[in-house]
């Protein structure tokens, strides 16, 4: 919720400078951050918590390697809800833990998920269970081109 109307106007180069900064090290502390950026540290701070309630920055995340954890096999699965069955297929996606990513896309497809599996025999039986409420077209992840990145602020 912006409570602060800080966002009622562009992110000047310093916003920008720190959100980058904190994309690269989510954990960087604020006497670091301020040295990287050029400010005091209660500057930097204040700008962070306007941000933050503002809602530029919504929180910090760990970034995990998937084949750490034995999970080797990646796709993408565009599904087309059959009629009648896109409440469904929505609810079905949101209950899939395989699924870590989805979203509701413009196309023949209405839906298109990340699907991330330890092996080929897992990703079928994943695409398997939404061939009652959807045809599916699944795409293996071969290697990362772009990794997730911010767009340019």
């Amino acid at each position: 919720m912006n409570r602060s109307h800080y966002l009622t106007r562009s992110l000047d180069k310093v916003d920008r400078d720190i959100i980058a900064a904190l994309t690269e090290d989510g954990r960087m502390n604020l006497k670091d951050l301020a040295a990287k950026i050029g400010l005091a540290s209660p500057s930097i701070s204040a700008r962070i918590l306007k941000l933050k309630d503002a809602g530029a920055i919504r929180g910090y995340s760990v970034l995990v390697d998937p084949v750490a954890f034995g999970l080797h096999v990646s796709a993408y699965v565009r599904m087309n809800a059959m009629p009648g069955q896109a409440r469904k297929l929505v609810q079905m996606v949101k209950d899939t833990p395989e699924i870590v990513e989805a979203f509701h896309i413009t196309g023949h497809e209405c839906f298109q998920a990340k699907i991330v599996v330890c092996d080929l025999q897992t990703l079928e039986a994943v695409v398997d269970r939404f061939g009652s409420c959807a045809s599916t077209e699944t795409a293996i992840i071969q290697s990362p081109t772009v990794v997730p990145r911010l767009p340019k602020l």
